[in-house]
């Protein structure tokens, strides 16, 4: 019955909002002959120039990323060494060696709070056991995608939502005709400090509308820290079909295997020079910490423009393997070992239907199933999402658009509620539901014509609901307590005001003010919490019924301003430029003291830039550069003696601010139209100047490392 009231609700906004192409239709109803010119006429052809950063495309509502374009110092092992050149993609991870396990941060939120999609459907799993583990960005090597859409903010109702922070959308390129049988290929070796390796080789090629993708990537790294050794082999095929009318279908699979080892101190008697100096970390030195993972996916997509519209079709199913291993006692007789499958299964249809130049609707239904090991060590479905959602974009006036979004979530989860973490009187599975319908809203005025200075200008304003559920087992079963027993969903406002203007030349700038107002914000409670009952001894009479209840709380009130810059284009015909820089502050409105630990490890100022010269027609300098401000680490301690009311106070420790610039050229060695295409060396160094930082992990960073990479198309 909620599926049938969702779809009537639906429905009846769907005729509401499409109301005025209907209205344009009837008002002016063709008769044949026109209705026949029609089916022959092309609408009118505006050629706009293309302006930003060589690679990147601006518009109010996203940056796009053209992978294969955008200049980058070195080869990119993974996608992430892409995402790097942007201030609001925050990177988290151990070493900037491996892409790492949920590395990233959009706008200040980790991955409990952004989409990251693969094609438009969202990469996740339940996650949790000894990490996040929602996405694992080595799976996703820069090979695979064709452009990545960053979207800030939760204005898309196409999307999942969690999506608070925005969006991170990795599409795939889309198969084409080969006229030719010769396949198409790159092979792109490299190799830099500290032996790190990636070999990469991917074929293309097809027989007309048949055609077919392979690649295959090795990386290895010894690691800049002490026992951080890394090894990947991913390998991934595609076939696929051209279809009529821009249409194409296809079926693509990857397998990857993942070996990793964890950081462990380096300090004292143990001591190894061929290391930088840890004082402490996750493991003890005699632990001897590996985390190895494997991988399977398989996906369909489909496209096509019908009658009814251009349709669009995903599917996706894969189980993820990580093994968590490491000695407990100096003399390596007990080895402690977490073995978690996950699995993932889900899929999304969406039409996009075009009634007139002046309106484009946009609906469709996705749904996702997460299970992992549970009771018993079984396959267990712990989350089930279902989601509707119907978007229209209205040209109301020739200088004005206006996209208005509607999302219906619903989200099961299933908590975990025995052995000796349980709510008494409860089931050993405690099931919620949860379920909002979630307005979105972004309208644009394009200023041309209100004075001539204000030429390719545009002035924009996004209003979205903000609606969150708690979907992630470290939410809802942290350290196997059944937190989300009690928990209730985030909500809240979204609002982004953003400036578009082209400067000069194809200098292009975005601004971006955001705002966050989170009402009953997920937040860690371990540390002070009051319902937790003691490890193996009698629970209290007071906590009998609650037990877990204030684990994990949910904050009264969280707010967050922002600010986003984006600038770039070409100074000169040789010379191109960009520069991104985010501000952010986030402010804990209640009184709870995990208000303070939970919002901490935030730096307030970031800012990438980065400069392109065309020194001769084939020889290329680039230079990057990376500023952080400081960030500040909360910890809590009691002042209170035994027996009394906690007192709460707060002593910060900073990590200092850093810089770190990378140089690199790049040599076209060989150009032909014939078999050997291209050929195209890279000599590069990145941290030129040796900066001593330590990142966000709080492990020393990669000091200055020298690399070269060797890329032949053919």
């Amino acid at each position: 019955m909620k599926w049938m009231e969702t779809f009537l609700m639906t429905a009846a906004l769907f005729c509401i909002m499409t109301a005025p192409c209907w209205a344009d239709s009837e008002t002016n109803p063709p008769d044949k002959a026109e209705s026949a010119d029609r089916v022959h006429q092309l609408g009118d052809i505006v050629v706009k120039e293309k302006t930003g950063a060589p690679g990147i495309e601006q518009t109010p509502t996203e940056t796009v990323v053209e992978v294969q374009k955008l200049p980058t110092i070195g080869a990119p092992n993974s996608i992430v060494d892409v995402l790097k050149g942007h201030a609001i993609v925050d990177f988290r991870g151990e070493s900037d060696i491996d892409a790492g396990v949920d590395s990233i941060n959009l706008r200040g939120f980790d991955a409990k709070r952004f989409v990251t999609a693969l094609d438009g459907l969202t990469v996740q799993k339940t996650g949790g056991r000894k990490s996040s583990n929602i996405v694992d960005y080595s799976l996703l090597p820069a090979f695979l995608i064709d452009s990545v859409e960053i979207l800030p903010g939760p204005h898309s109702a196409l999307y999942d939502c969690k999506s608070i922070g925005g969006v991170i959308n990795f599409t795939s390129a889309k198969p084409k005709r080969y006229d030719s049988l010769t396949p198409q290929g790159r092979l792109t070796t490299s190799y830099s400090t500290y032996n790190t390796q990636m070999h990469n080789l991917t074929l293309q090629g097809g027989v007309e509308a048949v055609t077919y993708d392979l690649a295959y990537q090795k990386s290895s790294s010894d690691g800049y820290l002490r026992h951080n050794e890394t090894e990947s082999d991913i390998l991934y095929g595609r076939i696929g079909l051209v279809l009529p009318s821009d249409g194409f279908i296809t079926l693509s699979g990857s397998y990857s295997e993942i070996d990793r080892e964890a950081p462990i101190p380096n300090t004292g008697d143990d001591y190894d020079s061929d290391y930088p100096e840890v004082e402490s970390a996750a493991f003890s030195s005699f632990a001897d910490p590996q985390w190895d993972s494997d991988s399977y996916a398989y996906r369909l997509n489909y496209e096509q423009n019908l009658p009814i519209g251009r349709l669009s079709v995903g599917a996706y199913t894969g189980r993820d393997n990580r093994m968590r291993s490491y000695y407990t006692d100096e003399e390596h007789t007990n080895l402690s070992v977490m073995d978690t499958d996950w699995w993932q299964e889900g899929g999304k249809i969406q039409d996009e239907i075009k009634w007139s130049n002046k309106h484009v609707s946009t609906i469709g239904f996705d749904t996702a199933k997460l299970y992992d090991e549970g009771v018993d060590d079984e396959k267990t479905e712990r989350i089930n999402k279902n989601g509707t959602f119907l978007q229209h974009q209205w040209a109301i006036l020739p200088s004005v658009d206006i996209r208005l979004g509607l999302r219906y979530e619903d989200v099961s989860i299933k908590v975990t509620n025995n052995s000796y973490k349980k709510i008494t009187g409860r089931g050993d599975i405690i099931e919620r539901d949860f379920d909002e319908l979630v307005p979105k809203s972004f309208i644009t005025w394009k200023m041309d014509q209100a004075a001539p200075w204000l030429r390719d200008t545009s002035l924009s304003l996004g209003v979205s609901k903000i609606w969150h559920a708690p979907d992630y087992h470290g939410t809802y079963n942290p350290q196997g307590c059944p937190a989300g027993a009690w928990l209730e969903p985030e909500h809240g406002m979204g609002y982004d005001l953003v400036l578009n203007r082209r400067l000069w030349r194809d200098i292009a700038l975005k601004l971006n003010y955001s705002f966050y107002d989170i009402k009953d914000y997920f937040a860690y409670n371990r540390t002070y919490a009051d319902y937790t009952p003691p490890r193996g001894g009698a629970t209290p009479d007071r906590m009998i019924g609650k037990e877990f209840s204030d684990y994990v709380l949910n904050l009264e009130q969280v707010h967050r301003h922002g600010i986003d810059l984006e600038l770039g284009g070409h100074l000169t015909d040789d010379l191109s430029f960009y520069l991104t820089y985010a501000w952010q502050k986030f402010s804990n409105q209640g009184d709870e003291p995990a208000g303070e630990t939970e919002l901490h490890k935030q730096a307030e100022h970031r800012m990438t830039a980065g400069l392109v010269y065309a020194l001769f027609e084939r020889t290329t300098l680039m230079l990057d550069y990376f500023y952080q401000s400081e960030e500040t680490t909360e910890e809590a301690v009691n002042r209170a003696a035994d027996g009394e009311d906690p007192d709460w106070i707060f002593r910060e420790t900073e990590n200092p601010a850093y810089s770190v610039v990378d140089f690199g050229i790049q040599q076209i060695l060989y150009k032909s139209e014939h078999s050997l295409r291209e050929a195209r060396l890279k000599v590069y160094v990145k941290n030129l100047f040796d900066e001593e930082y330590s990142n966000a992990s709080g492990y020393p960073a990669t000091d200055q490392t020298f690399g070269v990479s060797l890329s032949l198309s053919f």
